[in-house]
């Protein structure tokens, strides 16, 4: 069948007559005269050359021809209604919508409010994903990321915001711990998402994983575990050493942890002004966070 029909109208009529099974309901729905609905959907047969409803006194029922283009026309009802939502959005947002992707950690220690100033200012949407699974930024499922760890692949464009530094911490109600007992206490530990980190790697060489009593895919949680005293724990500095009711077990942070923050993102996206705006933002918001970041902000 070759499925052509000039107007958008035509398609949306025959919706509405093949989900009502009756060109009466279908011309109330519509507001239009049953006269009108009937000659419309005579000429839409027409114009595609096969007939799309077998008539009875039970009233229309789609023929095989109907079927399929009710398939393809629910499909592009649906993606136009997409569409038309998306362009919505684009429009109470002058400044355009920015989908970026990063960690519950970095949200929950410092990029709040540097995005919510940079919102402010751009007058954008900013649309903020913070799920274990990665965005593919590539593959277009977001704008920018802003991500820890080695330099990223060439096809994108990355500028380097700080280092990372990471170290053991406990709650200050966890008594008696020193760098040489780690194994006498319980360990908080990530998951299997965690896995790849260098830390999640130290604590299986060092065989400190058989102490992990409780597992979770988030830091934030690792966070507030740690405060509720249930045990030692790997954490970002930006992390634990925001938190007054935990302290440092390890004080100078193990070197075989850095890791790099990044701002990332594509080729194609580097000159878009809003995305500009943001790097700009984000890199000299987080210049008075260095020292947080990079383990060095006092300790209490």
């Amino acid at each position: 069948m070759n499925i052509s029909p000039s107007s958008w109208d035509d398609l949306r009529l025959f919706l509405h007559i093949g989900r009502a099974g009756s060109l009466t309901a279908a011309a109330a729905s519509l507001r239009l005269s049953h006269a009108t609905v009937f000659r419309r959907l005579q000429g839409l047969e027409a114009e595609l050359g096969v007939r799309l409803f077998d008539r009875s006194r039970a009233g229309y029922s789609l023929t095989a021809a109907g079927t399929e283009l009710m398939r393809v026309a629910a499909a592009m009802e649906l993606d136009l209604a997409s569409t038309t939502r998306r362009l919505g959005a684009r429009a109470a947002w002058p400044g355009g919508i920015v989908r970026l992707t990063t960690t519950d950690t970095l949200m929950h220690a410092a990029l709040a409010p540097l995005l919510s100033a940079y919102q402010r200012s751009a007058g954008v949407q900013l649309l903020i994903n913070t799920s274990t699974v990665q965005q593919d930024i590539l593959k277009g499922e977001a704008d920018v990321a802003i991500r820890a760890g080695g330099r990223p692949a060439d096809p994108l464009v990355a500028r380097r915001l700080c280092r990372i530094e990471s170290t053991v911490y406990r709650s200050r109600k966890l008594g008696g711990v020193t760098p040489d007992n780690l194994a006498d206490f319980p360990w908080i530990a990530g998951d299997d998402t965690f896995a790849h980190l260098d830390s999640s790697k130290w604590l299986r060489q060092q065989g400190l994983d058989e102490q992990a009593v409780l597992l979770t895919n988030s830091h934030v949680n690792v966070l507030n575990l740690v405060k509720a005293g249930a045990g030692l724990a790997v954490l970002p500095c930006y992390l634990g050493d925001l938190e007054s009711s935990i302290c440092r077990v390890i004080q100078t942070p193990p070197k075989q942890w850095r890791s790099d923050l990044w701002l990332l993102t594509r080729q194609d996206l580097r000159h878009v002004p809003r995305i500009k705006q943001l790097f700009d933002a984000v890199y000299e918001g987080t210049r008075a966070l260095l020292p947080l970041f990079e383990g060095q902000a006092p300790m209490a």
